[in-house]
């Protein structure tokens, strides 16, 4: 019965949010995610710490301000969930206000060999997805939510511009290897710790990080081109700018090693057009090659 009560606080909460303009959810975001920082709550710890292992460059003065900064950011991207979900997808599709493609997408696609469109966790990825799901045949790994009863719920609003979703495993893998023979568009979130068999160590802001094959494993079986993409909050409540990046050439070789520090690379060349707004809460260190790490220890 709790945990009934709790899914439908959720689902309702959501729905309340959908109907605030933009806005007002960013603005209450910004004050969430101000309180969270001056309760030192976990989610400000460990942005705090990465912010301090990636950036040694800044004096503590200046990766505090930047922590809090992020803080907020993420609680506006939190929010902002339940305008990405619910509201009216011409209403959604709208906060696109800019597309900053550095190279030919299109021309890309028409090689035939499909296009693996890496996301990094930053500005908001919801949005993102639905944008690329308006213009391309797109397909993404779905991994369901901890609680069951929210599956349905997550999954027809993520999918609910045509995106294919496909479950986290090996049947779900080949249904992405499949999407890129027909030519199609392949997003992949590149920057949360795999599991140790399907992923090996490279440098992340100079820092040894566990960090997925997947993507290497992708092009170098299809011959797949290769993008980076974020959709950048905008100031003021005016929207999102999507940009997408070409990836370094790097990132082809057959080298393991060397495919994967480049994915890394442009993930990087990703957040420095937004740094605060990189999920920095995420724990990205927690292990190192022989062992786990004791950054998060607080």
């Amino acid at each position: 019965m709790a945990n009934k009560l709790k899914i439908t606080l959720i689902k309702l909460f959501a729905h309340i949010i959908a109907l605030l303009p933009l806005p007002v959810i960013q603005w209450l975001g910004g004050l969430l995610g101000a309180c969270l920082w001056h309760k030192k709550s976990a989610s400000a710890c460990i942005t705090k710490k990465n912010i301090e292992l990636c950036f040694p460059q800044l004096s503590a003065t200046e990766q505090d301000a930047l922590a809090k900064r992020s803080v907020k950011e993420m609680m506006k991207t939190v929010l902002e969930v339940g305008k990405a979900w619910l509201a009216p997808m011409p209403v959604v599709l709208g906060y696109t206000r800019k597309v900053t493609e550095e190279l030919d997408v299109d021309a890309a696609l028409a090689r035939g060999k499909g296009l693996v469109l890496v996301a990094p966790h930053l500005g908001n990825w919801e949005i993102l997805g639905h944008y690329l799901a308006d213009r391309f045949q797109f397909n993404a790994l779905y991994q369901p939510p901890k609680m069951a009863e929210l599956d349905a719920f997550v999954f027809e609003a993520r999918g609910r511009v045509g995106t294919t979703l496909h479950p986290t495993d090996r049947r779900g893998i080949s249904g992405l290897f499949k999407a890129l023979r027909d030519g199609e568009v392949v997003g992949v979130l590149p920057d949360m710790e795999p599991p140790e068999e399907a992923g090996i160590y490279a440098p992340f802001f100079g820092i040894d990080a566990l960090s997925m094959t997947l993507v290497s494993k992708l092009v170098q079986k299809t011959g797949a081109t290769v993008v980076f993409a974020y959709a950048k909050r905008l100031p003021s409540g005016k929207g999102f700018e999507v940009v997408i990046k070409p990836a370094d050439t790097d990132i082809y070789s057959d080298d393991m090693a060397t495919s994967v520090a480049a994915l890394n690379r442009g993930v990087e060349t990703c957040v420095e057009g937004a740094i605060e707004q990189y999920q920095w809460e995420y724990k990205r260190f927690k292990h190192k090659p022989g062992g786990k790490t004791r950054y998060y220890k607080f």
